[in-house]
């Protein structure tokens, strides 16, 4: 049994500095898929991957080095 997709976002996915669930979306002017914090306090976003999936690494990794930096 897989998670459950809520729009396009995936359970799991957490912003690096507010640890707010965060999408995952495609960007249509340039066909490239990007990530955007959702709490209008936080200004972290991750822009210019060429598919969901490094877009989403790419968030998974930028949280963990995030969170060495406090440790």
């Amino acid at each position: 049994m897989g998670r459950k997709y809520v729009r396009d976002l995936r359970w799991g996915w957490q912003c690096p500095r507010c640890e707010t669930d965060v999408p995952v979306s495609r960007d249509p002017s340039t066909e490239t898929f990007r990530w955007e914090c959702p709490t209008e306090s936080c200004l972290s976003v991750g822009f210019g991957f060429s598919s969901r999936r490094k877009a989403r690494i790419a968030l998974r990794e930028y949280h963990e080095r995030y969170q060495e930096i406090y440790r």
